[in-house]
C-alpha cells in the first residue's frame, strides 16, 4: 500500500512540474490568463437578476457594453443598485428584454444597448440560444462546473482550450501557428475589458470597409414595414416590466468616424431610431445627443478601451441621472 502511495505522489509531483513547466514557457510567450464565455457563464448572470436588497440593473447589448461599462463605478456611484452584465458581443440584445419581460420575478432595470437594426429581423432573436440555454439545460451543478472552471481560467493559460493536449498536437500536426494573443478578456462577473495598447484596432475597421466595398459601400436598407413590428411588439415588454415597478432604458451607444457615417447610410436616424423613440413606451436616449458620449474616444470607431472605462461609466450615468431616469443616493 505504501508502494501505491508513494507511486501516486511521485506521479502527481511530476505531473504538477509538467504542468508548471509548460504554463511558464506560454508566459515567457507573452501569453495570460484569460476568462471564456460562455452559456454557462452567462447564465450564472442572467440568475443573478432577481436582487431584493437593492435594485436590478441588468445591461443588455452587444460588444460596445459588454467592454464599456465598469462596475466599479457603477457600484461607487449608484449603490443602490446591483449591476448585471448580459450582454453578448456581436449579438443583438431584444431576446433578452423579452424574457426579463416574461419573467414574473423580475422588476429591475433595463439599460438595453441596441441600435436601429436591432429591431430587425436579423437582430431581434440573435440572443434566443441563451435564453434557451439558461431555462431549458442550466442546472445548479453546471453552474458550479462553470464557476471552478472560471477561478482555473484566471489563474492558468492552460486553462484555454487553445492549449489543451488536443490542440497542442493537432497545431504541430498541422504545422498552425501558436494561438492568438487576446486584448479583450472577461472578469467573474462577466464585465470585459479592451486593450488597444495590446491589440490592433485597425482591422476592425477594415472589416467594416470590406463589408461596405461588397454592398458597393453601401448596406441594403431593411424594409420598414417588416421593421416596425418588432418595433411594437418591444412595447409590450416594456411594459410588462413597468407594471412590476421596473424600467427600461433604450439607449444607442456611440460610434465614430465610418463606422457613424455607414450606419446613418444604412438606417438614417429620421427614418427609423426617431421613430421608435417617438412612439415607445421606454426611456430612450441616443448617445448622439450627449456630447460627452458622442465624442467620446473610440480607437477602432465602436468600442472602448480599459482604460476609458470608468470615464465612459460615469458619462453615462450622469447623462441618465440627468434626466432622472436613475435614483440618484441622497
Amino acid at each position: 500500500m505504501s508502494r501505491v502511495l508513494s507511486a501516486v505522489l511521485v506521479a502527481l509531483v511530476l505531473s504538477s512540474l509538467a504542468l508548471f513547466g509548460v504554463e511558464h514557457y506560454w508566459r515567457g510567450r507573452g501569453y495570460a490568463p484569460v476568462i471564456m464565455d460562455s452559456a454557462d457563464f452567462w447564465s450564472i448572470q442572467r440568475a443573478r437578476v432577481y436582487a431584493r436588497d437593492s435594485i436590478p440593473l441588468v445591461f443588455l447589448g452587444a460588444s460596445r457594453t459588454l467592454y464599456a461599462i465598469d462596475r466599479e463605478t457603477v457600484l461607487t456611484r449608484l449603490p443602490g443598485y446591483a449591476p448585471v452584465m448580459l450582454a453578448r458581443d456581436g449579438e443583438y440584445p431584444l431576446a433578452t428584454l423579452r424574457d426579463l419581460a416574461e419573467d414574473t420575478s423580475f422588476n429591475g432595470v433595463v439599460i438595453c444597448d441596441l441600435d436601429a437594426v436591432a429591431f430587425s429581423t436579423l437582430g431581434i432573436d440573435m440572443q434566443r440560444p441563451m435564453v434557451d440555454f439558461y431555462h431549458q439545460q442550466f442546472t445548479p451543478s453546471r453552474a458550479m462546473h462553470r464557476l471552478l472552471l472560471s477561478h482555473w481560467q484566471r489563474q492558468s493559460v492552460l486553462a484555454r482550450p487553445d492549449f489543451s493536449l488536443t490542440r497542442a498536437v493537432l497545431r504541430v500536426w498541422k504545422q498552425e501557428p501558436e494561438p492568438f494573443h487576446p486584448f479583450q478578456w472577461l472578469n467573474l462577473r462577466r464585465f470585459g475589458f479592451i486593450d488597444f495598447s495590446a491589440g490592433d484596432p485597425e482591422p476592425h475597421r477594415q472589416e467594416l470597409v470590406r463589408n461596405l466595398e461588397s454592398f458597393n459601400g453601401h448596406f441594403p436598407r431593411f424594409p420598414f414595414d417588416e421593421w416596425w413590428p418588432q418595433v411594437e411588439a418591444s412595447h409590450g415588454w416594456v411594459k410588462a416590466i413597468q407594471a412590476r415597478g421596473g424600467e427600461v432604458i433604450f439607449y444607442a451607444s456611440p460610434t465614430s468616424g465610418l463606422r457613424r457615417d455607414a450606419f446613418e447610410d444604412w438606417a438614417p436616424r429620421a427614418e427609423y431610431w426617431d421613430k421608435m423613440a417617438a412612439v415607445s413606451p421606454a426611456k430612450v436616449l441616443n448617445a448622439l445627443d450627449v456630447p460627452a458620449l458622442r465624442d467620446f474616444p473610440l480607437p477602432d470607431d465602436s468600442h472602448v478601451d480599459y482604460r476609458q472605462k470608468p470615464a465612459y461609466t460615469h458619462a453615462l450615468i450622469d447623462a441618465l441621472q440627468t434626466r432622472g431616469w436613475l435614483q440618484t443616493p441622497h
